[in-house]
């Protein structure tokens, strides 16, 4: 009983450690701040500022009163310099400028997203959020956590390459995680994978803030650790962009608890469940990307209510949509997605080779009749996929007919849509899908496996028959996990409804009398939803709530000192 005792205490006094001695270490500076300051600012030439582990609470007085914040990055090294425009006495007097109602108190809005520089629909959300973050109010500074290596000038080249989007440059400020990077990385744990990645986001986001503390956290990744780290260590608000949660009950139900080893399998992975559950109450406002998403994380998160925090949906940013489409579409089957496994482009492959052996069997290259697949997407710098999908187009001798376009621009994309007839998604239960939007958006047909976000959200509109509707068609595969086996003449019954493997559907383009142009029409009247405008509009609507809740925060949580800083 003394023991158990002892160990309560501790826990106490370390939980109480947390909330007092980690606030006061990383907000505020040491008491000769002013002084350290000035010494760099009145020496004769260019010299680094000393001061120790101090770097956060040092780093965010310099940003807040700078004219030019994202020279405070540490892209070159952790150390600190200050901005040759900077070396004023104004810049001086501007770090005083902490009132909690002061209406020139600038905000860091910290977003963490540690693969910033991918190029991917992820990536697509945290660049336009940060646009909008920089719309929605001018004291806006948008921290950007990220372990990818280019120099924050090549990040922004390249999102402007991608996306289309440019920024207040001098607002955007870098930081660079370098000793635990690759502990988030699934591919780094052999064993017990996500206790691993939530263990290296811990270590991930103390070193982030140790580097820089913001006033608002957004994580727009997906690493639900982290929230618990800031929840203890800032006291500040919390908003998740979630894609997809990375723990669902549906799990459980393939768990077969007939043996002591998956009884304990099945132990681990509740606690780990009930885990999640528990940081999800640490989120203020969790927008999830679609009606699948939505509703996992309404059931798995559902302690929050109680706690009147949000969750809603908030489509993605798909772009900015002018009416306008080519008159001549080429018979193409267009696949846009990064290359990675889950997305199933060696499935098409197959099904594709199914198809041309029975329709065409003596033809061993592209005709007008024939539609040609061209795989457009990015790598993430892990060619792994994108090497085995080359190899398998050799043995399945497509390589007339396949075509593969990596790491292009936005531009390039833009005009794959614009001219190629169909659009593919091949994924099962594909969270949102970017992509299947760019493809209404162009008048390109969707041709897209039927679940979750292209399902749900997308494709939508009156159905003709079950495989298709008003706005495009729709498949599903025997490798489906949820496909239980049965399967008549090319189409496969799922609760209640029947689908063609995607061999068949290429098969029923032919002979179905299906008005493609009438579907292309309709399809273009479903995306104003998803463009970059309505996202702009909702997100400014989030970001002024976190405005108000950061206030409230720094009154309710931290300390007289701390509110301060």
């Amino acid at each position: 009983m003394i023991h158990l005792l002892v160990g309560l205490f501790i826990i106490i006094l370390t939980y109480q450690s947390i909330n007092t001695l980690i606030p006061h270490y990383l907000l505020i500076p040491s008491q000769d701040w002013k002084q350290k300051i000035s010494k760099v600012i009145e020496y004769p030439k260019p010299i680094y500022l000393k001061v120790g582990h101090k770097r956060s609470s040092f780093r965010r007085r310099l940003i807040l009163a700078s004219k030019c914040p994202s020279f405070y990055n540490n892209y070159t090294n952790n150390k600190l310099k200050i901005y040759p425009d900077d070396y004023t006495a104004d810049f001086i007097n501007e770090m005083r400028r902490r009132d909690l109602n002061d209406p020139n108190r600038k905000l860091l809005i910290g977003f963490f997203h540690p693969y910033a520089n991918n190029g991917g629909g992820g990536e697509k959300v945290l660049w336009q959020a940060i646009k909008a973050t920089q719309l929605a109010n001018d004291k806006n500074i948008c921290v950007v956590y990220t372990v990818n290596h280019e120099t924050p000038k090549d990040i922004l080249h390249k999102t402007k390459e991608k996306f289309n989007l440019e920024f207040d440059s001098s607002r955007i400020v870098f930081i660079y995680t370098r000793k635990f990077n690759n502990l988030i990385d699934g591919k780094y744990w052999k064993n017990f994978t996500i206790i691993g990645q939530l263990l290296g986001t811990v270590l991930l986001t103390l070193e982030s803030i140790f580097e820089l503390s913001p006033d608002v956290f957004i994580d727009t990744q997906g690493l639900p650790s982290s929230y618990l780290v800031v929840s203890w260590n800032l006291k500040i608000p919390i908003m998740s962009y979630t894609h997809y949660p990375i723990l669902q009950q549906d799990m459980f139900n393939k768990l077969k608890v007939n043996s002591p080893k998956n009884l304990i399998k099945f132990a681990y992975w509740k606690l780990l469940y009930y885990f999640y559950v528990y940081l999800g109450t640490k989120i203020d406002i969790t927008l999830a990307n679609g009606t699948w998403t939505y509703n996992h994380l309404c059931k798995i998160w559902s302690w929050n209510k109680y706690y009147k925090k949000k969750i809603e949906i908030l489509y993605p940013p798909c772009g900015d949509f002018i009416d306008s489409t080519s008159d001549k579409k080429l018979n193409r089957l267009l696949y846009v997605a990064q290359f990675r496994p889950e997305k199933r482009h060696d499935l098409i492959l197959k099904e594709y080779k199914i198809y041309l052996q029975k329709q065409f069997p003596n033809i061993d290259k592209p005709t007008d009749e024939i539609p040609t697949i061209v795989f457009a997407g990015s790598t993430k710098n892990d060619f792994t996929t994108l090497d085995y999908l080359k190899k398998k187009v050799d043995e399945l001798e497509l390589s007339q007919f396949v075509e593969f376009i990596v790491d292009s621009s936005y531009n390039k994309i833009i005009e794959l849509v614009s001219t190629c007839k169909f659009g593919i998604n091949g994924m099962w239960n594909e969270h949102f899908g970017i992509g299947v939007v760019e493809y209404l958006s162009k008048g390109c047909i969707p041709i897209v496996h039927a679940s979750a976000g292209p399902l749900l959200d997308i494709v939508t509109g009156e159905e003709i028959k079950d495989w298709y509707n008003e706005a495009g068609l729709f498949f599903k595969c025997y490798e489906d996990p949820d496909f239980k086996g049965v399967e008549k003449d090319g189409f496969l019954q799922f609760d209640n409804k029947s689908y063609p493997t995607f061999s068949k559907l290429l098969e029923l383009l032919i002979i179905e009398d299906i008005n493609f142009d009438q579907i292309s029409s309709n399809g273009l009247k479903l995306v104003d939803k998803f463009s970059n405008k309505q996202f702009n509009i909702k997100w400014i609507n989030y970001i002024n709530e976190l405005d108000v809740l950061e206030k409230k925060y720094r009154e309710e949580r931290r300390s007289k000192l701390e509110q301060v800083y």
